[in-house]
């Protein structure tokens, strides 16, 4: 197995007297996706937020490449190198996607608040956004305000300023919610495509998808992990039919009843 580009080691967190996630331990290395599944208060979201750094974990250890990140802030997190997408859409509805794009990738430069920045450096942001733009498949509406394009487009927009910012992961927090078969298929196929050059930890509830792409699956209940294995393991779990997917599950890859 490759080495772990993000790791968490029994991670916890608590809200009072509620443990939302409990001693949770997860891996995500380069060219694999790593999905998180579980019912609606299983900590998943809450994961996320820990290895994002939008919540510091109440007990356990994160690192990024070796390194120690357990409670450094959001900000510092992703400027080292790890993109995270929300369940609610987050761009700037009245720029264009080119300028949602740019802004993201003149995040990561050192000059990004400098009126006047070095050639090279604008170099570089607009071919990071030139190519994230690409890749998404949004080049030829890259002059269309965010607002009068597809929800699906908007969602594709995101995953699109992930990339413009350069990271080595992504964690990506229900990409498919809201959208059509169509838009689902297309999100599903670019998450393919940027898979050999990232570590992807992904939360999803479209369990088609989350069979279709899913290199490792972890179940979490109730804060915990009820199992973590291969996609086929899982879907032939008994313990995890019990809990969560039940028939569910045997429909996501046509074993099942």
């Amino acid at each position: 197995m490759a080495e772990a580009l993000l790791q968490a080691t029994a991670v916890s967190r608590n809200f009072g007297g509620l443990r939302a996630v409990d001693g949770v331990s997860l891996s995500c290395e380069t060219g694999r996706v790593h999905a998180v599944i579980g019912p609606n208060g299983a900590g998943k979201t809450t994961l996320i937020n820990l290895l994002s750094g939008d919540l510091a974990p109440s007990a356990g250890r994160i690192t990024y490449k070796g390194r120690d990140i357990t409670g450094m802030p959001a900000h510092r997190i992703s400027r080292l190198g790890i993109g995270r997408s929300y369940q609610r859409t987050n761009i700037f509805p009245e720029f264009t996607l080119w300028q949602n794009c740019w802004l993201a990738a003149q995040s990561r430069e050192a000059s990004s608040l400098r009126f006047v920045a070095p050639a090279n450096a604008q170099q570089s942001v607009r071919a990071r956004t030139e190519t994230a733009l690409s890749t998404a498949g949004l080049e030829a509406k890259a002059d269309t305000a965010a607002r009068a394009v597809s929800y699906g487009e908007q969602r594709q927009l995101e995953i699109a300023m992930l990339l413009a910012m350069d990271p080595d992961v992504l964690l990506l927090d229900e990409p498919l919610a809201g959208m059509g078969a169509d838009e689902s298929a297309y999100v599903i196929d670019l998450i393919r495509r940027v898979a050999p050059d990232h570590g992807i930890v992904l939360i999803e509830h479209d369990m088609d998808a989350v069979f279709a792409v899913a290199d490792t699956l972890t179940v979490m209940v109730d804060g915990v992990i009820l199992e973590s294995g291969r996609p086929d393991d899982i879907r032939d779990s008994a313990r995890v039919r019990e809990a969560y997917l039940g028939d569910e599950l045997g429909g996501a890859g046509g074993d099942g009843p």
